[in-house]
């Protein structure tokens, strides 16, 4: 047995829901200009229809359900088209991640992953979490203060911190596709915080957005991105 095969045996099982907000979130992280490359899919309906494409956009909607956009593409990243399909989440059966040696950590939660390379440095988080920033800024208009305990943290901790702040503003965007999202955060969200804490933990006090996570493990561990989302509109 090959070492990918070894891990792809070792992946978890999880929902096809989670597996759908992890893949919708990487397009988003992916569109910041992070180095991620999100999965093709084929999207399989209860009632035998199937699409293959890229999950590049989910609208969740508590009344009307949650949707999926869909790029039509082949199996392979050079057979693309023009075209997109609207897919109700709920009709979804089932979900091929096509070439899923290559997404391990996305599809694990973080949990099995090939070799990573050495953590960022003080200066790339900075950078990083600028980005970040910067994104959350076009999105909506206006300034969001942004703090990370960067100094704080040991520096084999900073992928953790940086990996916290993903999820976290991935949430966010979540939230800001629609007016309601966008006006709920402009008036109650001025800055986040992001620090290291013994669980996951999301609190919205005075204004500020505050973000817990033991840095020593992969936030998704914890919590999956679809219910970092329900959080926040809680607390919204």
């Amino acid at each position: 047995m090959n070492d990918e095969r070894k891990l792809i045996r070792a992946l978890p099982a999880r929902s096809v829901e989670d597996i759908i907000a992890e893949l919708a979130a990487a397009q988003v992280r992916a569109a910041r200009g992070e180095p991620l490359s999100p999965p093709v899919v084929s999207v399989h309906l209860a009632n035998g229809f199937q699409a293959t494409g890229e999950i590049i956009d989910i609208l969740f909607d508590q009344r009307r359900g949650t949707t999926l956009l869909l790029h039509l593409v082949g199996t392979s990243r050079h057979d693309r088209s023009s075209d997109v399909i609207y897919v109700r989440a709920d009709a979804v059966a089932a979900l091929t991640v096509h070439a899923a040696g290559g997404h391990l950590a996305l599809l694990s939660a973080g949990q099995v992953s090939a070799p990573s390379g050495p953590p960022p440095t003080r200066l790339e988080a900075r950078r990083l979490l600028e980005r970040l920033k910067q994104q959350l800024h076009e999105k909506l208009g206006s300034g969001v203060a942004l703090q990370a305990a960067i100094d704080e943290v040991p520096a084999e901790h900073l992928a953790g911190l940086l990996e916290l702040g993903n999820v976290v503003v991935s949430a966010l965007q979540s939230v800001l596709r629609d007016e309601l999202g966008q006006e709920a955060v402009k008036r109650q969200v001025k800055q986040v915080s992001l620090s290291s804490g013994p669980g996951f933990a999301l609190s919205l006090v005075a204004g500020s957005l505050n973000a817990t996570a033991p840095l020593s493990e992969h936030p998704r561990r914890w919590l999956e991105q679809a219910e970092v989302v329900a959080r926040l509109e809680a607390l919204l």
